[in-house]
């Protein structure tokens, strides 16, 4: 005898856990695609505009920004199909502006910054070095010629330099020009290989490398590159203001280590700020203590030091820029090697 059966509502049972099973697939299926979007914005960096975008209940899929087209995709205002990751720039006062906008702008106006060196008497009568410097000379046993570069990928990267190349019968010519040429070199290489492949929409470099010749003798050549480089999206992301030095034996034909040429203690630090007040008239030095300084002065990333008509001049790179001093009497501060 088969026993006695208590299921007689199992059919109905089965099909109530279909139809639930059913709603939280398809539940389920929505969360993730709505995730998917999420993370899809916030690989593009536009996860804050979408948001933003979206913050009001009767949104019609447009914002301050751009768009949304009928697939859901994001459409800046001014973009090309040409050109969609050169949207536009900020100007000095942090407005934004479309490149479409204004046809005659040109990337590099915003290497233009204000300096105050006509507010220092010092700078008009020569006393103090001073940028722009072009110190070259004729009639030694070499000679220099600038040549300038341009570097652009039809991305938002454009980068601009200059850079000096020796000629004559001086020793390690190729070795002086291959070293002069490695610091533009290396941001070229750095953009290729480990910037480019990461870039967001609308990411990229703009960016100026000066190459100057401050000092020209027989005996010494310095070259100095004044960098300015911006990063990131609408390249507004992080800015470097930079000076980098190369000074050159010109007897051996070798790179001089500016490390090692200044003796650095405390009175010179001291020393060191009461000029920066003087010919600098600002007090950028004072967020900064005697330590700081010193380490500042004594380390190859930060130091500044070049030979210049007035003498040498001495400085370090900051967070804000550079500060850099005139030592017309640098030979009391040489070590004696």
């Amino acid at each position: 005898m088969y026993p006695e059966n208590n299921h007689s509502g199992k059919g109905k049972h089965i099909a109530i856990g279909v139809i639930v099973t059913l709603v939280f697939i398809g539940l389920f299926a929505g969360c993730i695609a709505v995730v998917m979007q999420f993370v899809e914005l916030s690989r593009n960096g536009k996860l804050d505009r979408w948001t933003e975008a979206h913050a009001e209940e009767d949104y019609d899929g447009t914002s301050e920004y751009g768009y949304y087209d009928e697939d859901g995709y994001f459409h800046y205002y001014g973009e090309t199909e040409d050109d969609d990751n050169r949207f536009g720039y900020y100007d000095e006062d942090g407005n934004f502006h479309y490149f479409d906008e204004d046809e005659d702008y040109d990337p590099k106006e915003r290497f233009d910054r204000p300096t105050h060196d006509e507010d220092i008497e010092g700078y008009g009568t020569g006393e103090y070095f001073s940028f722009p410097a072009d110190n070259r000379v004729e009639g030694l046993a070499y000679s220099v010629e600038i040549k300038e570069d341009e570097y652009h990928d039809g991305t938002a990267t454009d980068i601009y330099f200059s850079y000096p190349v020796v000629e004559g019968d001086v020793p390690n010519v190729d070795y002086i020009n291959d070293t002069i040429c490695a610091e533009w070199e290396s941001l070229l290489d750095y953009y290729e290989e480990d910037y480019r492949d990461y870039m967001y929409s609308g990411d990229g470099i703009l960016a100026q490398l000066d190459g100057c010749v401050t000092y020209m003798s027989e005996d010494i050549l310095s070259v100095v590159y004044r960098e300015t480089v911006y990063y990131g999206e609408y390249l507004d992301y992080q800015s470097d203001f930079y000076l980098y030095c190369l000074n050159f034996d010109m007897k051996n034909g070798q790179l001089l280590e500016n490390t090692g040429m200044l003796d650095i203690d405390e009175e010179f630090v001291e020393d060191f700020r009461e000029r920066s007040r003087k010919q600098n008239a600002d007090s950028v030095l004072d967020y900064y203590d005697d330590e700081d300084l010193m380490y500042f002065l004594e380390d190859s990333y930060y130091l500044i030091l070049f030979y210049c008509p007035q003498g040498m001049e001495i400085g370090m790179n900051v967070d804000e820029g550079w500060v850099t001093v005139t030592y017309p009497d640098y030979e009391e501060y040489l070590k004696n090697i």
